[in-house]
């Protein structure tokens, strides 16, 4: 009984190969990649070898037992081959669970078929020949068939994840392509099995693809290999990195990327040292220290840069430095609000340690006064210091929903908006408990926490009101606002105790209103700075607010309209007019 010995050997070659590739390994410094192609060629080599078996087996049911053990291994080749173009083209496929989870289900359904193929023999029948030669005749059913299709599948997304990485490499990885088109080209004898079963066998010629693949991978074409990596790396950073500057050991510019010219427009004007990219930077990279630049962006919005640097070296040599601008503004703007909201937190201690400490142990003492007035018969006292006592206790009961006031406030997480400064003041004027006139001065718009806004206005009222003030000024200016109050004290009487919560001016009756604005202030990222020439009250400037103007033809008086409306529920949009 003859055997095709010339297939058995092409085969078992292909097996041979495949071993010696996955054994000899790869360069590829993508470690995901090189695990995927050591996967695909060690199951492609023992595949086969598998298929070798089923050509040389002398009993029917040896070659049945090898042949479904060759389908059964090979049918895991497609998630090896997927792995390892994942990996390669840069994406993280291979490493999501619910990725991984589908692939198994998929095995473990299809492997299931094969194997219970005796019981409901949809998935093939066989008969075994021994003229003209020995060999396993395979009838595919429509279970086969779907299986094959559903591996070519996988296979097609893997090829397709590679198109788009050749596509954008350089023009010699083209080479490449050819090589991973001989890995589907198994396909060519696989239909000439079916439709001629008497010129070749009905076995999966796929692990002869696979090995064309692995001797070309390895031992041809690994430099090639390597090339396209390397224009992935690069494309890569060109992505996520930011911007690149490279600079000679004497800081002359020596090259740049496409993003660091888009940051810094000088680059495209030919400058040739960093002083004149960013002054900041020049004097920050020799220290190999960061260095935090703030860029403006296509719409005038400062964004945060962090340019880090690293000395290019040879022998020991240094030749150059290597400067990395990544943006950091979303972590910049997170540990202002940290150290804000550290600064609200101090002064909270200092409002608990002052005002409530001080009232109840005031309290306390009253108190004790009244009991030992009684003891005494002095009905008359013991009334008077009761209630002195009761006048603590209820500002006891300010003072806490001041601080609830502020706590709240503090973790206001609406997004700030350009708020209306005419309705933002009429808001707060209508609900604050104050008998003094407001003016208003300036129109435009202030980027602010809408609430938060309306909270400061409404602490400035109460301390005016306090302060026997008639009348009010709120102002608008470029980078922010100032209140002026025409009460009986004057910054001359605090200065800056006036904002203090642990401080008693410019009276200990004056409450927290004033260091309420101020903390209310800072966690906007303003500052709050009193006017010591002003003589006729109360005057103090907010700053370091975004202010955009408004066109005097600009009628704010529609975004007034409604007793209890919200700046924001006043026809904001929040775009800038």
């Amino acid at each position: 009984m003859a055997v095709s010995w010339w297939l058995v050997g092409l085969f078992g070659l292909s097996g041979l190969a495949c071993f010696a590739a996955a054994f000899h390994g790869s360069r590829l410094r993508n470690a995901d990649a090189g695990r995927g192609l050591r996967w695909l060629l060690t199951l492609s080599g023992a595949w086969g070898f598998l298929q070798a078996g089923v050509l040389v087996a002398g009993e029917e049911s040896t070659a049945v037992a090898l042949y479904v053990l060759a389908l059964t291994v090979g049918f895991a080749t497609p998630f090896a081959w997927l792995y390892f173009t994942s990996a390669y083209a840069g994406r993280d496929y291979h490493r999501r669970p619910a990725y991984r989870l589908a692939g198994l289900a998929t095995y473990v359904a299809v492997v299931s078929l094969k194997l219970t193929n005796p019981v409901h023999g949809g998935y093939f029948s066989v008969s075994f020949r021994t003229e003209p030669v020995r060999r396993l005749v395979i009838d595919e059913g429509g279970l086969y068939w779907a299986s094959l299709a559903l591996a070519y599948v996988l296979s097609l997304f893997g090829f397709y994840l590679l198109y788009r990485l050749f596509r954008e490499s350089e023009p010699s990885s083209w080479t490449l392509v050819g090589l991973f088109a001989a890995t589907g080209l198994a396909v060519v004898p696989n239909a000439v099995a079916s439709a001629a079963p008497s010129v070749l066998p009905q076995l999966s010629y796929e692990p002869l693809g696979v090995a064309v693949f692995a001797v070309g991978t390895v031992y041809l074409v690994e430099d090639a290999f390597l090339a396209v990596e390397r224009t992935a790396t690069r494309s890569f950073v060109e992505r996520t990195a930011g911007g690149v500057l490279v600079l000679g050991a004497d800081g002359r510019l020596r090259d740049h990327n496409e993003r660091a010219t888009e940051l810094f427009p000088s680059l495209a004007e030919s400058a040739s040292h960093l002083a004149d990219v960013s002054p900041d930077v020049a004097d920050a990279y020799r220290e190999e220290r960061p260095a935090l630049v703030d860029i403006p962006d296509a719409s005038g919005d400062a964004r945060t840069y962090c340019v880090t640097s690293e000395r290019l070296t040879v022998g020991g040599a240094e030749f150059g430095w290597a400067l990395l601008v990544q943006d950091v503004t979303d972590i910049e703007r997170q540990r202002e609000r940290l150290e804000r909201h550290e600064e609200q937190l101090g002064d909270m201690a200092g409002a608990i340690a002052h005002e409530l400490r001080n009232a109840v142990a005031i309290a306390d003492g009253y108190l004790a006064e009244t009991a030992d007035r009684i003891e005494e018969g002095d009905a008359a006292g013991a009334a008077e210091s009761t209630a002195v006592a009761r006048r603590r206790v209820a500002r006891i009961g300010d003072t806490v929903e001041d601080l609830h006031t502020l706590v709240r406030h503090a973790r206001d997480v609406d997004d700030p908006s350009l708020v209306p400064f005419s309705a933002a003041v009429a808001d707060a004027e209508r609900t604050a408990d104050a008998d003094v006139t407001v003016v208003t001065e300036g129109s435009g718009r202030v980027l602010a926490t809408p609430t938060r806004l309306k909270q400061v206005f409404k602490n400035a009222l109460a301390f005016a009101a306090f302060n026997d003030a008639t009348t009010v000024t709120v102002s608008l200016t470029d980078d922010g606002f100032a209140i002026t109050d025409d009460g009986r004290y004057t910054v001359d009487d605090g200065g800056p105790l006036l904002f203090e919560y642990e401080s008693a001016e410019p009276s200990a009756e004056a409450g927290m209103s004033l260091p309420n604005v101020r903390a209310l202030a800072r966690l906007e990222g303003w500052s709050v700075i009193p006017d010591p020439d002003h003589e006729d009250g109360v005057r103090y400037a907010v700053r370091g607010a975004t202010v955009k103007s408004t066109p005097a033809a600009f009628d704010e008086s529609t975004a007034e309209t409604g007793s209890d409306a919200s700046p924001t529920e006043s026809g904001d949009s929040g775009s800038v007019p």
